[in-house]
């Protein structure tokens, strides 16, 4: 883990580089990525692979890479039947991103968007993404990320949800 705490980082240097892709680049690895769960399932088909990415990332200059938590949310997994793993996947993720990259490196985790389209139509009620965002930054700062990656988020609705929870 880095000496230097990300707050104290980002107020004294004005870039930050950050990783790539987990998803693409799964998928360019050969690893089958669905449409529901992104890349959340291959934390159970293919850790081996999230684990050489990573590494890849921080020696191209990443400073902060993103734990594979972008599907690991209970609504995207119980798509799957795994809804009640998310949180031991997230912290599996968070833990397996702290193992394989070390010195001045930070661990984002990823809260992504909670449906599948990009559609405000399909999103979910006000109190739902309340809820559920807040129950996706709970998994994340108790698995120990050092800032959470809000991203992909279609509506605003849905972005301030991630804000208040993060």
């Amino acid at each position: 883990m880095p000496q230097v705490p990300i707050q104290e980082r980002l107020s004294s240097v004005r870039l930050l580089l950050l990783d790539g892709p987990m998803g693409r680049e799964l998928a360019r690895r050969g690893v089958s990525i669905d449409a529901v769960d992104w890349s959340a399932g291959a934390l159970l088909s293919s850790p081996e692979t999230i684990a050489e990415i990573h590494p890849d990332y921080v020696s191209a200059g990443a400073e902060l890479v993103t734990a594979n938590t972008f599907r690991t949310t209970e609504r995207s997994l119980g798509k799957v039947g795994g809804g009640c793993r998310a949180g031991d996947l997230t912290r599996f993720a968070v833990e397996m991103t702290k193992q394989e990259v070390s010195g001045d490196v930070w661990v984002a985790g990823s809260q992504a968007l909670l449906e599948d389209r990009y559609r405000p139509d399909l999103k979910p009620s006000e109190g739902e993404l309340e809820r559920e965002h807040m129950q996706m930054a709970e998994y994340l700062a108790d698995a120990g990320v050092d800032v959470i990656l809000a991203e992909t988020h279609p509506t605003i609705r849905e972005a301030v949800a991630v804000a208040r929870a993060a």
